[in-house]
């Protein structure tokens, strides 16, 4: 319990802090979007089948030249060597890096984790924006999280 509470708080403080805006992507025309929406996306191969949920949807009036912020949750994620449940609480994402990585609207009913919290903390962090695909946000998360996490706890 302790380290999945130390993984959530390092998760949420580098996803809210480090700012990863990356290259933005052109948006796709004819997606809109509505919190509760499940969506496939274009996942790592580690992570077919994963799933994400748009939890909020903010205005994006602190980011002007990005927009809209889409705060997401998403399941299904295999993070190499660390022991996590497969879950990305919380997560931003500009509209085109959405656009880039959804590819249909799934039927699932699987239930995500409410994520208030981490929306929460990432305001209170003025944190940033991802505008690279949900799977180059996925890598970069597994990349953060392995970096911060000893060596005897990933596995090595």
């Amino acid at each position: 319990m302790i380290v999945r509470t130390m993984l959530r708080r390092l998760l949420w403080a580098g996803l809210g802090l480090v700012g990863f805006t990356g290259t933005a992507m052109a948006g796709l025309p004819g997606k809109t979007y509505s919190e509760g929406q499940i969506w496939e996306y274009r996942t790592r191969p580690e992570d077919k089948g994963s799933l994400l949920k748009i939890q909020k949807i903010d205005d994006g009036a602190d980011f002007p030249k990005i927009g809209p912020i889409y705060h997401v949750s998403i399941v299904g994620v295999h993070f190499t060597g660390l022991p996590l449940a497969g879950v990305l609480q919380h997560a931003p994402f500009s509209k085109a890096a959405l656009d880039a990585s959804v590819t249909k609207l799934s039927s699932s009913k699987i239930a995500f984790l409410d994520s208030a919290d981490g929306i929460a903390q990432w305001q209170q962090a003025e944190g940033g924006v991802f505008t690279v695909s949900v799977a180059e946000a996925v890598s970069f998360t597994d990349q953060t999280l392995r970096s911060q996490m000893p060596a005897q706890r990933q596995g090595n």
